[in-house]
């Protein structure tokens, strides 16, 4: 597990993922030159609706273990479950961290049998609200488990199912401790552990508030989850990061050649981020960077992640820094490193954005 710390707030400075994979992937596309005929969706079962009864968490996981899954890569396992059945497909989501770069994921049912899933999307991970991404079965397997609309409340009971160190479809529970970054993160006290990366939480209602993501390293209790309004947000709007030919070095390609001071187009990576408390080292990702004018006169800098979340940064001449992140204002130092590019600093924590020319960093392993 390697600690993460962004330094864009509270929790993404001590961002662990639990499973530590590279993070990339693509999204596949086909085209046809001849339209294919329209073929009816196959019927299948609608999700069942939350619950108005308080269920018990033997009930609860008789409810919705035939809807989690196990999720192997070759670099590690983690979690899953289903969250659509469409046109004759399972759409599953995990942590983007489980399936780091690969492209397709092998998925373990509760019954011992397993199938071929295609990573038809990942959010990147850059993150902890974009540590997501989605698998597809081409069949129609397992229960399709309710992603509640509202938010839980501080201290509702909470329950985990996921495979912690290898050990496939345990439950864990707990409370919720506290909705973190404006409810997009939960802080929960559910046991979780390494395995449990991309596994359901739900609250006594049956349905799913959160998908178990990270932890804060040597402590008790401090877990997190991606709350179900990111989780919607990922489906309705499924951005993936492309991946880097296998060919070529393991330089990232930008997602947009975004900066308008540049002479052509980037071709590395636009922003970087520190991935480990204390660390110096900073991880290349794709992020859209731009500049613009306020009505001031000052330049401001627009670092926009793969999905959507978006960073404005004002540098002041005597080297502060002022961060606005979902409306709420951070205070910081900047300096201009060796490459010409912007270091950040706030909240203890580095990132870094594209200036000029794309450095030539690679990707840690």
């Amino acid at each position: 597990m390697n600690e993460i710390d962004s330094g864009t707030a509270v929790l993404a400075r001590r961002f662990i993922a639990i499973a530590s994979l590279p993070i990339a992937t693509a999204l596949v596309l086909s085209a046809c030159k001849v339209k294919p005929e329209v073929q009816a969706r196959i019927p299948v079962p609608e999700a069942p609706e939350c619950s108005n009864q308080k269920l018990s968490p033997e009930a609860l996981f008789s409810q919705a273990k035939q809807g989690v899954v196990v999720v192997n890569v070759d670099d590690g396992a983690g979690s899953g479950f289903v969250v659509r059945h469409q046109d004759g497909n399972t759409l599953i989501i995990t942590n983007s961290h489980v399936v780091g770069e690969s492209r397709s994921a092998r998925v373990q049912w509760l019954d011992g049998t397993e199938d071929t899933a295609a990573v038809v999307a990942n959010a990147g991970g850059s993150s902890p609200q974009s540590d997501l991404a989605m698998l597809e079965v081409k069949a129609v397997r397992g229960k399709v488990l309710q992603l509640k609309d509202a938010k839980p409340s501080v201290g509702a009971d909470v329950v985990a199912i996921g495979a912690p160190e290898g050990l496939s479809f345990s439950l864990t529970r707990g409370v919720v401790s506290s909705l973190r970054e404006d409810g997009d993160i939960l802080q929960i006290d559910v046991p979780i552990n390494p395995g449990n990366s991309g596994g359901p939480v739900l609250d006594q209602t049956g349905c799913v508030v959160g998908v178990a993501t990270f932890k804060v390293r040597n402590t008790e209790g401090l877990n997190f989850a991606v709350a179900t309004s990111m989780v919607q947000r990922f489906i309705d709007n499924p951005i993936s990061t492309p991946l880097a030919s296998e060919e070529e070095s393991p330089i990232e390609p930008a997602l947009v050649a975004s900066n308008p001071s540049s002479d052509s187009p980037n071709q590395g990576p636009t922003c970087w981020f520190q991935m480990e408390r204390d660390s110096k080292e900073l991880r290349p990702f794709h992020c859209t960077v731009s500049t613009r004018v306020n009505s001031n006169g000052h330049t401001i800098y627009d670092v926009v992640e793969p999905n959507g979340l978006k960073r404005s940064i004002l540098l002041w001449d005597d080297k502060t820094a002022e961060v606005f992140l979902d409306d709420k204002r951070y205070d910081g130092a900047w300096l201009k490193d060796e490459d010409g590019d912007i270091q950040v600093e706030v909240n203890g924590g580095t990132f870094a954005f594209l200036m000029r020319a794309p450095r030539k960093i690679l990707v840690a392993p």
